[in-house]
């Protein structure tokens, strides 16, 4: 469904709104990533050990996934600006408290109330700017918040690892605090006054429990899986729960007057077609996060500085294509530049494929750049034809439902290539102390083709997100077609 224009009056606000949300968003996804080069610090400083600790970054993300769904429908019906505003002031709230907490437990509680406020703000951000911006620039506003959220996770280990070096660790969250609070009052000053609800709202409560429950008990068992062979009856027991969860809660959002997702939106190919494949892309994503740097500095050798550049390419690279490809993508369509984009993305895989310890960094650069381009051209316009399927009173939904989806994706993409690398690479080793390697050289030279295989996944997954975009694509051009 196309989304009416503005009228002329509202031109400016498309700004106005983009600016709280952007920093908001920025700020959101670096959280996500800035405590994680403090860990090592904080083992030490609260006297704790590692199994507890990566639960300061663990809480973060289950808490803010698993209750993104029902922020987004609660915008909805209560308010985006309300919503998001009051969130912006949790989050800020929550890492002042981090700041002052006197021990890993009250670390881990202020690190949940903190995903609470995120998860507020960037279930309704996407949602703020498609109705700020008029239809015909979505992909430049969409594409523009997408440019934040990237600096977001390249921020945030430089910016941690700049505060460690300078600082202690409580500086992570209190150096930010006074941008948070700029950003909550931008948000009350500069968005658009919400306009009265035309109905009580109605929040499906057992929808909300289902839901927030299957996508806890999955994401954190997705997230403990180690090694293929050894997979615990808590990971079994987890994964169970959730997709039991997941099962019932769509089974009663077919039933209920006012679902929190309502799924019909399912119905319209197109909309479907393209979460599907937003979904599957964010799964592909984790092999180049999760392993490129094991290549990088055990595999050929780079210390962690030139590492950190080679991949800040990549990121970089995204961030100049995003908003440029979503404007372009409003002039010539959003269909055939996400269709491109993940064409460019799969080939920048399969060149990855061929990756030795003999590759020079030229080679490695280039692909790093080709992946950069089809992220920031497939992401804006996969979101603008998300948002661009569901009317205005679903915008919050359809918003939470990409933020949901981009998660649960990541977080399953990264346990099936943490798992696949470590068995494959303990199958290469074996393969390769036959042929009488030992010692650093069987470790180095088993790296690449365990890479290589982890990257396969990554390959299919991209050729089965092409056909979707393809076919979406098709779909889209026989619905303009006159009857």
């Amino acid at each position: 469904m196309t989304l009416p224009e503005q009228p002329p009056e509202d031109r400016t606000y498309k700004w106005k709104a983009l600016a709280p949300t952007a920093m908001g968003m920025f700020m959101a996804t670096m959280d996500a990533s800035i405590t994680n080069i403090a860990f090592p610090i904080l083992i030490e400083a609260l006297h704790t050990d590692l199994q507890t600790v990566v639960w300061v970054t663990l809480a973060f993300t289950l808490v803010g996934t698993s209750c993104m769904l029902v922020l987004g429908r609660i915008g909805d019906q209560a308010g985006r600006k309300t919503i998001y505003s009051i969130g912006m002031c949790i989050f800020t709230a929550g890492m002042a408290a981090c700041a002052m907490a006197q021990s890993i437990g009250q670390l881990l509680l202020f690190r949940a109330f903190q995903a609470i406020g995120a998860a507020m703000t960037i279930s309704t951000s996407t949602a703020i700017v498609t109705e700020a911006f008029p239809a015909r620039e979505t992909g430049k506003g969409i594409g523009s918040l997408g440019m934040f959220v990237s600096l977001g996770f390249i921020t945030g280990p430089v910016l941690g690892g700049l505060l460690l070096t300078w600082l202690d660790w409580r500086a992570l969250f209190y150096v930010r605090v006074p941008f948070g609070v700029l950003t909550c009052v931008m948000s009350f000053a500069l968005l658009k006054k919400d306009t009265a609800p035309e109905k009580r709202m109605n929040i499906d409560i057992a929808g909300a429990l289902l839901s927030s429950f299957g996508f806890f008990s999955l994401i954190l068992g997705v997230s403990q899986i180690k090694t293929v062979e050894a997979l615990s009856p808590l990971v079994y027991l987890l994964v169970g729960l959730g997709l039991l969860s997941l099962t019932l809660f769509v089974f009663h959002e077919r039933r209920v007057p006012d679902p929190i997702v309502d799924l019909s939106l399912f119905k319209n190919r197109i909309f479907s077609a393209a979460a599907w494949g937003l979904f599957l892309n964010f799964v592909a994503a984790p092999p180049f996060i999760l392993i490129v740097p094991f290549y990088l500095m055990e595999g050929i050798g780079l210390p962690p500085s030139s590492a950190g550049i080679l991949i800040a390419v990549n990121s970089m690279t995204t961030i100049i294509s995003g908003p440029v490809s979503g404007s372009l993508s409003d002039r010539f369509g959003p269909f055939w530049f996400s269709v491109v984009g993940v064409a460019m993305m799969t080939i920048a895989f399969l060149f990855m494929m061929g990756f030795g310890l003999d590759t020079g960094v030229v080679t490695i650069a280039f692909s790093f750049i080709v992946l950069g381009i089809g992220i920031g051209m497939f992401n804006p316009s996969n979101n603008s034809i998300v948002m661009g399927s569901v009317t205005r009173d679903r915008l919050g939904m359809a918003s939470a439902l990409i933020a949901t989806l981009r998660q649960v994706g990541l977080s399953l993409g990264t346990a099936i290539a943490g798992a696949t690398f470590s068995a494959r690479l303990a199958v290469h080793k074996a393969e390769l102390r036959v042929q009488g390697l030992d010692g650093k050289d069987l470790d180095r030279y088993s790296i690449p083709p365990a890479f290589h295989d982890v990257l396969l996944i990554s390959v299919i997954l991209g050729v089965a997100v092409i056909g979707l975009s393809v076919w979406t694509w098709k779909k889209h051009k026989t619905d303009l077609k006159p009857s």
